[in-house]
């Protein structure tokens, strides 16, 4: 299937990086507080529905498995109650975007493997 594909699948390889660079670059230096580890979070999203689209939902599941995701998705939730719950230390409002950028890639990648796995036209050829 790749080999039909070269150009789209060499485009993704290349802009892969770039895109993890984006996301991190807006997570560190967005002002804490704002909801940029949301959003940084919906652009690391998107790198990963680039990758599942380009090389399959078995490349995906390869790439981002559902049990480091659930893993993640865990701890991003158990930041963002830390820093909640302790308004009073320092990086209060950095653990909370770093929690919310956490539980969005994760909580994405698990929709993304859901929606992968129960559409027809999405499954990998058997």
């Amino acid at each position: 299937m790749i080999g039909s594909h070269v150009i789209v699948a060499a485009a993704a390889r290349f802009f892969t990086p770039l895109m993890a660079l984006f996301a991190a670059v807006l997570l560190v230096s967005g002002a804490p507080g704002d909801g940029v580890g949301f959003v940084a979070g919906l652009a690391f999203g998107l790198l990963l529905l680039l990758h599942a689209l380009t090389f399959g939902a078995g490349a995906a599941r390869m790439a981002f498995p559902t049990p480091m995701a659930r893993l993640i998705l865990a701890l991003g939730i158990g930041a963002v109650c830390v820093g909640a719950g302790l308004p009073g230390f320092v990086f209060a409002r950095e653990t909370i975007e770093a929690g919310a950028f956490a539980a969005t890639v994760a909580s994405g990648a698990l929709v993304l493997q859901v929606l992968f796995g129960r559409a027809p036209t999405l499954r990998d050829a058997e």
